[in-house]
């Protein structure tokens, strides 16, 4: 997902301490690192969420062959991503094929201070092609109109290409080296960290 590196405000130079660090911490103090640390992966997921045109795509064919591309995307009210895809495409045959899918919004490079630890969201998907004579076709031109401009008037008119809509089925977020939580499809906000007790 490309964003400007003027667009990405929020500090990335400080992870969550390891296992062996955070036993050495107080336990008040525990709860003081666990709560920044929460607020700095919902600010993160928040920018992810305002500045959504993109969506790395992960997808595999019938036969198990992987495949990455890029679609543009946008978020339906329901929480699904909405993409806009060509029937010629190896991502969209593979979704036909096997619907299950992976999207990614990435911090880019150049703001982050360490590559190793860019700020990341993840959604294991399932998709469900969305029919070009159904109201929520119309409605999604529309959207994506409003979005990306007229171009999407150009493509609205090639006969191949279909919006999918890829549900949420479970979520991680990474803000930094150790500070990973795993989030609620239907609830970004939710939070619980990885390999730790959810927080209180």
């Amino acid at each position: 997902m490309p964003i400007s590196a003027s667009s990405w405000s929020i500090s990335s130079k400080r992870g969550f301490p390891g296992p062996s660090h955070l036993s050495a911490i107080s336990g008040h103090r525990q709860s003081d690192v666990m709560s920044e640390v929460l607020q700095r992966a919902r600010e993160a997921i928040a920018h992810f969420r305002t500045h959504l045109a993109t969506v790395v795509l992960g997808t595999a064919s019938a036969e198990g062959d992987p495949d990455a591309s890029v679609a543009a995307a946008l978020l339906a009210a329901d929480g699904a991503f909405v993409i806009y895809i060509s029937g010629l495409a190896a991502h969209t045959r593979n979704l036909r094929a096997n619907p299950r899918a992976s999207v990614l919004l990435v911090e880019p490079e150049s703001p982050a201070t360490q590559p190793l630890a860019r700020r990341r969201l993840t959604f294991a998907c399932t998709a469900n092609p969305v029919s070009r004579e159904s109201a929520a076709h119309t409605t999604f031109v529309a959207d994506f109109r409003t979005k990306f401009g007229p171009v999407i008037d150009v493509v609205a008119g090639l006969p191949d290409f279909q919006f999918v809509r890829l549900v949420p089925q479970r979520g991680r977020v990474v803000i930094g080296f150790g500070a990973a939580f795993d989030v609620a499809p239907q609830d970004w906000d939710h939070l619980t960290p990885v390999g730790r007790p959810p927080p209180r």
